[in-house]
């Protein structure tokens, strides 16, 4: 797989967040609950799109189930808001069921082998219009903060 780099404006999302491990099965289990609660988030900015936003925090992993929003004014009761910096992002996209050998092959292959070198920023799956939770082939593209090794 070809790394390819997109600049990205600054968004907020709004959603539930757990401190969790990577490849939890606490991930999967969080998302029944947003969906759940999705249509409380006012001022959405993407029909249909939904991010999954991880920060790495102290040996663990802060993920939050979310969607971007036009303004986080109001963050329904037990959600929080979180920001995705503007920059440069590598973007890849994986099948959902390959989510997890997707972040081995970038962390361990794809991003050392590259010019650019991850940014202590959160990054963030992203779940576009056409995805599909119940097919395991479905494209989740894959967001990752970068910046040119020096």
């Amino acid at each position: 797989m070809k790394l390819k780099t997109v600049e990205r404006p600054a968004q907020t999302a709004i959603g539930l967040q757990i401190r969790t491990k990577a490849m939890s099965p606490e991930i999967p289990a969080l998302w029944p609950k947003f969906v759940a609660r999705v249509e409380e988030i006012p001022n959405p900015a993407e029909a249909r799109v939904s991010y999954g936003v991880m920060r790495l925090d102290g040996g663990g992993l802060e993920y939050t189930a979310a969607v971007s929003v036009k303004s986080s004014d109001r963050i329904p009761a037990g959600m929080v808001a979180v920001a995705l910096p503007a920059g440069t992002y590598a973007c890849f996209s994986y099948p959902l069921s390959g989510l997890a050998k997707g972040f081995c092959e970038i962390n361990d292959e794809l991003l050392p082998a590259s010019n650019y070198q991850p940014v202590q920023a959160p990054f963030f799956e992203r779940y576009n219009e056409a995805f599909d939770p119940r097919n395991p082939q479905s494209a989740v593209e894959i967001y990752i903060p970068v910046r040119p090794k020096a």
